[in-house]
């Protein structure tokens, strides 16, 4: 027959397909089993199944989808950089380095200097015909950032045309004859900085702009003649000259001078110092003598203007 042997191979197929689902059929039944027991060592992480949560597992209770904050950071305080400090120069230390083309230093720090050493000279002007001129030697010094100084000044004084007439009458002007002035000052700097001089040859100096204030002390040679120590000591501190040193000046005063009895006066102005990198400076100032004093000095001259000059030498 020839179907006996293709049907010998079906049943031995079916045969063989009996066979796979019968050793099969254990381990399907087994894995549902394996699957619902949960291993007592995995507390802490939850079951696959739904509705059988594990004990140990945490669910938390509400989830959002935004994306969590994060926390703060304590801020640490912060140190200063030391690391560079010795590379540091200060500007001053700079300016007065060689920069470029400069080969010396253009800033002068008066402050540092110990002492100021000059002369001076001046030309009062005073409300009469008399001519005066000043001049005299001074030092000054740096005193925590101000200049404190002392001066000593002769004047001479000489008259006019104008005073030879008026001693052909009766009236007389007031005024100073021949002196010696010491002169308290002091000065407050306003501004200061490093300037170009013309012509451009000229070397660049440091420019203080200053406000003065002077107290001044008028001694008049001759005044105390015929006095005994104690009455010159007792002038020489009296705010106004006395009689009798009126009638000792008379022979050195001019014609139609009417001596002015003021011993002190106060005067106060503005000036410049020009410093250069020596330390040779060149100053100006301009001052007004102000009436501070009159009423106390019995002085009829409340009104004088004088133009300064002075050089010297800081070190």
């Amino acid at each position: 027959m020839m179907g006996s042997p293709m049907i010998r191979e079906l049943c031995r197929a079916v045969a063989a397909l009996a066979a796979l689902v019968l050793w099969m059929g254990p381990a399907v039944a087994q894995a549902p089993a394996e699957s619902s027991e949960v291993p007592p060592e995995s507390s802490g992480v939850p079951s696959e199944s739904p509705d059988v949560p594990s004990e140990s597992s945490e669910v938390p209770s509400e989830v959002s989808d935004e994306p969590s904050e994060p926390s703060e950071v304590p801020s640490l305080p912060r140190l200063p950089d030391t690391a560079i400090e010795r590379h540091r120069t200060p500007f001053d230390t700079l300016m007065e380095s060689a920069i470029g083309r400069t080969s010396k230093r253009l800033r002068y720090d008066w402050r540092k200097a110990t002492a100021e050493v000059g002369l001076s000279g001046s030309l009062p002007a005073e409300l009469n015909n008399f001519d005066s001129l000043r001049a005299g030697v001074f030092g000054r010094f740096p005193v925590g950032g101000l200049l404190l100084g002392l001066e000593a000044a002769y004047v001479w004084v000489s008259g006019s045309e104008s005073t030879e007439r008026l001693a052909l009458t009766p009236y007389r002007q007031p005024a100073r004859p021949e002196r010696i002035e010491l002169d308290l000052t002091l000065a407050y700097p306003l501004a200061e900085g490093v300037v170009t001089a013309f012509p451009s040859w000229f070397p660049s100096a440091h420019l203080v702009l200053q406000s003065h204030v002077d107290l001044r002390y008028l001694l008049y040679p001759g005044a105390f003649d015929g006095f005994t120590f104690t009455e010159t000591i007792e002038a020489l501190v009296a705010g106004s000259l006395s009689d009798r040193e009126i009638n000792n000046l008379e022979d050195i005063r001019l014609p139609a001078m009417q001596i002015d009895r003021a011993r002190y006066g106060f005067l106060a102005g503005l000036g410049a110092d020009l410093y250069f990198g020596s330390g040779v400076f060149v100053s100006h100032k301009v001052l007004v003598a102000v009436p501070l004093f009159a009423a106390a000095t019995e002085s009829e001259l409340y009104f004088a203007l004088e133009l300064h000059l002075l050089t010297g030498m800081s070190f």
